[in-house]
């Protein structure tokens, strides 16, 4: 997603929520953003059913939490956030879905959206064919994968991918201080650095490097500003 695209999904989603439309603001934050949100959800989880589960979790999180949102990070950063949570609660505590306290049938429309999105996404992963640097990167730490997805692939800003993988709830996710998002994004930035040397030799022993490496794997951090 370009900085253009995203500023104006940005504008969009904020644009709703600031005339009190909250069922508008989270249809077109789960349309706009939820296909990326449920591909870093099967990246995460290694499991596409599990994933597919917890994409429902994450709906019902938006759901309930748009209204209390107060605009400290991008609505993109704070549903990968939410979806981070929503996957590290189910992997903690093995929930079925018939605990959740929010049944999707009561968040109409975004039931019928999140379902598409599962449908469709779904549909895309199994067709595509992974190549051999995402499966190099599989073997890294999954600390480090996500580093490589959040920060190569979907090219968020160094103090929003701090927010999404801060410990903690989602809420001292949100109330962390500019210096504190400073502290974790600089330790993030080094820890991304090592990833990123990691997956090089792996290429290396894999005799990939004499080819040519694939733009999102090996070399599109460089295209990024210094810091965001």
């Amino acid at each position: 997603m370009t900085p253009a695209l995203e500023a104006d999904t940005e504008a969009r989603i904020k644009a709703a929520f600031e005339a009190a439309e909250l069922q508008l603001s989270a249809t077109l934050l789960l349309e706009l953003y939820g296909p990326e949100i449920f591909r870093f959800l099967v990246a995460k989880l290694h499991d596409p059913e599990l994933a597919a589960d917890v994409f429902g979790d994450f709906t019902e999180d938006l759901w309930r939490g748009i209204s209390g949102f107060r605009w400290v990070c991008s609505a993109r950063a704070w549903a990968y956030t939410l979806a981070r949570h929503a996957a590290s609660r189910s992997i903690k505590q093995q929930r079925k879905r018939a605990q959740r306290n929010v049944p999707l049938s009561r968040a109409e429309p975004l039931s019928q959206i999140a379902e598409r999105i599962r449908s469709q996404t779904s549909a895309q992963l199994r067709t595509e064919t992974r190549s051999r640097f995402a499966a190099l990167r599989g073997q890294l730490p999954e600390e480090e994968q996500l580093l490589l997805m959040l920060r190569v692939n979907r090219e968020l800003a160094w103090l929003d991918i701090a927010r999404i993988l801060a410990s903690g709830s989602v809420s001292d996710a949100m109330q962390l201080s500019p210096e504190e998002l400073s502290t974790e994004a600089a330790r993030l930035r080094k820890r991304f650095q090592k990833a990123k040397e990691k997956l090089r030799r792996l290429a290396a022993e894999a005799g990939l490097l004499a080819e040519s490496a694939p733009a999102d794997e090996m070399s599109a951090e460089e295209r990024h500003k210094p810091a965001r």
